[in-house]
């Protein structure tokens, strides 16, 4: 599984090669990415990547649910992001859009997804096949950035995508090195974890505690300053347990934010807990996610590894799609 995440660059190459090739002939009020677990935290990259961008005036709404909100209309754009093209709450989410009169592009490597987006002349962003929606990220997430490029709404360039994949083709030796340190950290240590950072960065630290549960099978906290700060904060004062680590993620451009994570690593030795920080590399906010996203991919694999786990083993989600299947009697469009 860890030459899935070494080839990132070839799959942002794959993608910039496709760049602009779908697209809508409007200019959405509101953007909804509705998709789950590997393929649903790509909404989540885009929601920060917006809300960091200067001058971007489409609001973004994330949907982890097989229902859409109720104030997404006509006037807005629905992705569903399914990597894999069957997941019942995505293509619930789909089927609504459609009987809304909503605007929709699927992202998909096949499927049911893709079969239905044929079906009702759906645009499709179609991404690599044979992967696990986790490791898609990097295609699935380029390809949505290069369809809102195609209607100005541009979070990242063509030529800021190109530069990404040199980027991460040299810095990948980088992140393997950190990542083998980091998965050995944890190790050594076997407490329960906490993945700690600072605002923009709640969507790397949710990745990373996503990437953990799935590869390395752990339970994983995530603490985000400032709001940390009006409540997780409290419940280091008498856990039951210090048996706790801590890997803290920062910006170093972000100097409040580089304070804030110091802060919290201050409360956190205070009580005991043993702490990692990871400092993220790149120019942009899009090479820096990317990058932690990386280390923190490496780091799960290389974890499940110390532990004799196969990282590509879900049993639990299996059994909850099936589970889900038969409660919801998922038809065809």
């Amino acid at each position: 599984m860890r030459n899935y995440y070494l080839t990132w660059h070839k799959m942002i190459e794959r993608a910039v090669n496709s760049w602009g090739k779908v697209s809508v002939n409007f200019k959405p009020r509101a953007i909804a990415i509705a998709g789950m677990g590997g393929s649903g935290c790509v909404g989540d990259y885009i929601e920060a990547l917006a809300s960091s961008k200067e001058g971007f005036d489409s609001p973004i709404i994330v949907v982890k649910s097989p229902s859409l909100p109720k104030y997404i209309t006509s006037s807005d754009l629905v992705f569903a992001v399914s990597y894999s093209g069957d997941t019942t709450e995505t293509i619930m989410a789909f089927k609504e859009a459609l009987k809304r009169g909503v605007k929709v592009v699927t992202v998909t490597s096949g499927g049911m997804l893709e079969e239905y987006s044929k079906i009702h002349g759906v645009p499709i962003v179609k991404v690599s096949e044979g992967l696990v929606p986790r490791v898609a990220l990097p295609e699935m997430l380029i390809g949505i950035l290069g369809v809102l490029d195609s209607i100005d709404l541009t979070l990242a360039s063509m030529d800021e995508v190109i530069r990404l994949t040199q980027f991460i083709s040299e810095k990948s030796l980088d992140a393997v090195s950190e990542a083998k340190a980091l998965a050995n950290f944890i190790y050594k240590y076997s407490g329960s974890l906490t993945i700690a950072t600072h605002i923009p960065l709640e969507v790397l630290a949710i990745r990373g505690k996503n990437e953990l549960n799935e590869n390395a099978k752990i339970p994983v906290k995530v603490e985000v300053a400032p709001e940390w700060a009006h409540n997780d904060i409290v419940g280091w004062e008498n856990p039951f347990t210090m048996n706790w680590t801590a890997i803290t993620i920062a910006d170093p451009s972000n100097i409040l934010g580089i304070r804030l994570v110091e802060f919290m690593e201050s409360i956190y030795v205070k009580s005991g807990v043993k702490v990692w920080r990871l400092i993220l590399k790149g120019s942009s906010l899009l090479e820096k996610l990317i990058y932690g996203s990386l280390v923190l991919g490496l780091a799960s694999v290389e974890l499940a590894e110390l532990r004799g786990l196969n990282p590509l083993e879900t049993k639990s989600i299996a059994l909850y799609k099936k589970f889900l299947r038969e409660i919801t009697e998922e038809k065809p469009c």
